[in-house]
């Protein structure tokens, strides 16, 4: 669930092109910094929870940051 939702929005917010690799990093997929910082943001905004900047990095994977949000009571919007 997670992982579809962070997929979702790299392909329409983020223009990666897909299908995407849960278990490539951030940098793999080429989502630079300044796109990294406002999916943090976003994220944040949209799940009502705390994405620090060491929790969302160019090694980051999509499946990493699908677990961190889960541990963290994020709720998906329907």
């Amino acid at each position: 669930m997670y992982v579809t939702y962070l997929t979702t929005i790299l392909n329409t917010v983020y223009k990666v092109p897909g299908p995407i690799d849960p278990e490539r990093s951030f940098m793999e997929l080429a989502v630079d910094s300044l796109s990294l910082a406002e999916l943090g943001a976003q994220l944040e905004e949209e799940l009502g929870v705390t994405v620090d900047e060491e929790d969302l990095s160019a090694v980051t994977t999509v499946s990493g940051l699908a677990d961190l949000l889960e541990s963290r009571g994020a709720v998906i919007p329907a």
